[in-house]
């Protein structure tokens, strides 16, 4: 994914932020305006992986507004997968953004699956 210019590094920044918070669902709001932004800057680009993410990403935004974990955490997996690949490209500025991008929704996945499997054992 090629992050060349300052809004997609703020873009960028904004996501690692609400990633890194304690309690992800306390900051869904911006999240959601994140997703947005996201979504209008990849389908921008005009690039077909891109356009593959975003919709990944309006997936996701639909996810949000249920209460199943499950599809969520599917997604943020898929969307580190497909963040990940795209890494080795990337302009060498945010290469590391990418991979803590990449990290942080690999790692909110994992949260949510362990949740819901605690949930399911009780």
């Amino acid at each position: 994914m090629s992050v060349s210019h300052s809004a997609s590094a703020d873009q960028l920044e904004a996501t690692l932020r609400i990633l890194r918070s304690e309690d992800v669902t306390q900051v869904l709001a911006r999240a959601t305006e994140n997703i947005d932004g996201w979504i209008q800057m990849l389908r921008a680009s005009g690039e077909t992986a891109h356009a593959t993410i975003a919709a990944d990403l309006v997936k996701l935004k639909g996810f949000l507004a249920g209460t199943d974990p499950n599809p969520i955490s599917d997604v943020l997996q898929t969307l580190a997968e497909h963040i990940n690949s795209f890494v080795d490209d990337a302009n060498p500025r945010f290469i590391e953004s990418l991979d803590q991008l990449s990290k942080q929704l690999t790692d909110v996945a994992r949260n949510l699956q362990t949740t819901r499997d605690a949930e399911q054992a009780q």
